[in-house]
């Protein structure tokens, strides 16, 4: 009987113990629903040859908020006001708007503009060090393997993306500021005439 028991504890032990990591990472996520600040992106192919890369800033706000500025090398805003998510390819005049949900649903995106507990329900979630997170998505239709969050000081760092073509995006962020509420103005997409827009349902 007391073997049993001596098992039995050390399942529930262990249970707790794997529960741990994703309780941490949602913290931490709701941590940073309420920032801004900068960011530069960069893709490499899978023999680690540099392929693309862009700056911009991007601004947060709970519930299902954001706004993602590309500044170089091409103009591109990302803009969701919780119910839509436009992008906007600036130079191209074109954008599209698409429901938050379908758009963004169990993205990477979905873990800054999303509640923590509701993005999180799409990965299995792991510690690689005291600092940063490894997630790996349930669904196979996802377009990528893996995902690692690293936080500085309890903000936002760095999101390493690898695909499932073998190539990696890493997203650096800079300047991360809690913030205590924005103009809902931050948005509203206002196109003007010259673009066009398509709506996807």
């Amino acid at each position: 009987m007391a073997r049993i028991m001596f098992s039995l504890g050390l399942l529930l032990a262990f249970n707790v113990s794997a529960e741990v990591p994703a309780e941490q990472l949602s913290q931490l996520l709701e941590h940073n629903r309420n920032v801004e600040g900068e960011f530069r992106q960069a893709t490499y192919n899978e023999r680690g040859d540099q392929v693309q890369n862009s700056e911009g800033v991007f601004l947060l706000a709970a519930p299902n908020r954001f706004v993602w500025d590309t500044i170089t090398p091409f103009p591109q805003r990302i803009i969701s006001d919780g119910e839509w998510v436009t992008i906007w390819d600036v130079d191209l005049e074109q954008a599209t708007r698409k429901p938050f949900a379908g758009s963004v649903g169990n993205s990477p995106a979905a873990l800054l503009g999303n509640s923590a507990d509701n993005a999180l329900n799409h990965y299995r979630v792991s510690k690689t060090d005291s600092d940063s997170f490894q997630l790996e998505p349930l669904e196979q239709e996802d377009l990528f393997d893996t995902l690692t969050l690293s936080f500085d000081q309890d903000y936002i760092r760095t999101m390493r993306i690898k695909d499932v073509l073998g190539q990696t995006t890493v997203i650096e962020f800079a300047n991360v500021e809690a913030h205590e509420g924005v103009s809902e103005q931050n948005f509203i997409v206002d196109l003007p005439e010259s673009v066009d827009l398509i709506i996807e349902q």
